[in-house]
This record gives structure tokens, sequence and C-alpha cells, in this order.
């Protein structure tokens, strides 16, 4: 892969939007931390921070994530945009958009994504967006938002922990291919950027449209944490205009997921 013979360096890569500048390491503790301090620095809307190892990969809520060395694309795009300050909490539904569609023509699979933030493919999970942003009362042309992405590419099943190995897949057990990480990332990144295009020129309507066609959870039964900070299980009714999750309990009352945990009842009966 590509990233393994590369150290601690910079170069600028051309896609069909603009020249992006990239960042590789051959090991960082997080993509996401390392982008962030770019973006304070003035880093442009695009620029990348990519690394063959992560050793403290975060996920929502201040899980960890599981980074296999040399196996996965582990890398945070930095985006500049002029979306509306309420819009930014939606990034993470175009930006997974994105990914699902790009994995789609590389993988010739049909990935879905599961609310908010999570990319599965034959029923498992295979990657995670993390989010994060500078503080949103900031001028606009300061403003950013970082977008990490972690993808299972080469992994094969012995490589994931015994406790992940019936929840977790890749892109290599999935079809059986090796993937080179400098063209999976290019792709990502062009179809992230593609998709937030949309999103600021049309409106989160068409993203939200296509995001629900792939929606994992829509239908069924899941526990997860209202808006009230309630515990629930309910049937999943998906996302709204706001990107909010709906659920409809037992008792037929319908409760708002701001975020949180969110998980299938039946996976988290068999733990």
């Amino acid at each position: 892969m590509f990233i393994k013979s590369i150290k601690n360096s910079f170069l600028y890569a051309f896609s069909f939007f603009a020249m992006y500048p990239i960042h590789f390491f051959n090991s960082t503790p997080s993509t996401n931390i390392l982008a962030k301090k770019l973006a304070e620095d003035g880093a442009i809307h695009g620029t990348a921070v990519i690394a063959a190892n992560q050793t403290e990969g975060r996920g929502r809520l201040g899980k960890s994530w599981f980074s296999a060395a040399g196996k996965g694309l582990y890398c945070s795009i930095i985006v500049r945009t002029r979306l509306a300050v309420e819009d930014y909490p939606k990034i993470t539904l175009a930006a997974g958009l994105g990914v699902a569609l790009a994995i789609d023509r590389l993988g010739g699979v049909r990935s879905q994504l599961k609310w908010p933030n999570d990319i599965f493919i034959g029923g498992k999970k295979c990657g995670g967006i993390l989010t994060e942003s500078s503080a949103l009362n900031e001028p606009v042309e300061r403003r950013y938002a970082v977008i990490g992405i972690g993808l299972n590419l080469g992994s094969a099943l012995e490589d994931f922990p015994v406790d992940l190995r019936e929840l977790a897949t890749s892109l290599f057990i999935e079809t059986g291919k090796s993937y080179d990480s400098q063209r999976v990332f290019t792709d990502i990144r062009d179809e992230v950027l593609r998709q937030l295009d949309v999103f600021y020129n049309n409106g989160f309507e068409p993203i939200l449209a296509s995001w629900k066609t792939r929606d994992f959870v829509l239908g069924k039964e899941m526990e997860c944490v209202s808006s009230e900070g309630e515990i629930i299980t309910g049937v999943s009714l998906g996302p709204d205009a706001a990107g909010q999750l709906h659920v409809k309990a037992p008792d037929g009352r319908i409760h708002t997921v701001l975020s949180g945990d969110v998980r299938l009842a039946q996976i988290n009966k068999s733990r």
C-alpha cells in the first residue's frame, strides 16, 4: 500500500476538482487531531491527512476505533464550506453518502449507512466517520469541518479481535480483492467533496433522499437514547430533513434521536 513507503511527507494530488494538499504519516495517534491543527493554521479546503497506522483512532462519543496497521484507510479531510451553521450536523450524512457511492464503484458492492456515521457492507460494519468542527460562531472564513474516515480495506477475518468478527468486515472479505489505498482515498475524497457541493448548491433534500435508499436500520427494531435522555426500544423511521433520527416506540410514541449510540435490538440482546 502506497502509504507504507512514505514517512511524514507532503504532496499535492490532482483530482477532478483541484490540486489538494495531502499530508502522509506512517503512524499517528489520530488523523483528525492533525487535520484540526492544520485547519487552525489555515489549511485550504480539501486538504487531507492520511496515516498507514492510527494508534488512537476515535469514533463518536469517545469510542475507540480498531485500526489494523497497513490494512485500512485512515484519513481526515478538511472542508471549508459556506453552509449555514445549522446545517453543519448534516455534514456527516453527506460525507457518509459520498463514501458509500465511492465504495460501490470501487468494489462492485451495495453499501449501506447506519445513522449517523457507520458504513455497512453485507450486514457488517466496514467503516465509520467522525466529523468535528471549529467553533461555529467563528467568522465564515475561519470556520471549518474535519471529516475523519476509517475504512477496513485489506483486513482478513483473523485480523479483527475475536469479539468483532461477527460485527466487522472489510472490502477484501466482501469481494476477495485487494485495493490500492491511494485510489480508494482519491475516489472517496472526490465523492465526499462532490456530495458537499450538492448539499450547498441544491440543499439537503437530494442528499437525504439518496441516503435513505441505503438506510441500514430503517424499519428495524433498535435501541437508542432519545433527545429526552430516555433509553428506548422501537422501530427506526429514518432521519428527517434536519438529519435527526425518529424512532417509533411500542406505545406508538415517536421519539427524536439527536445523537448517541444506536444499536439494533437483536444485536444488543446477544451481547
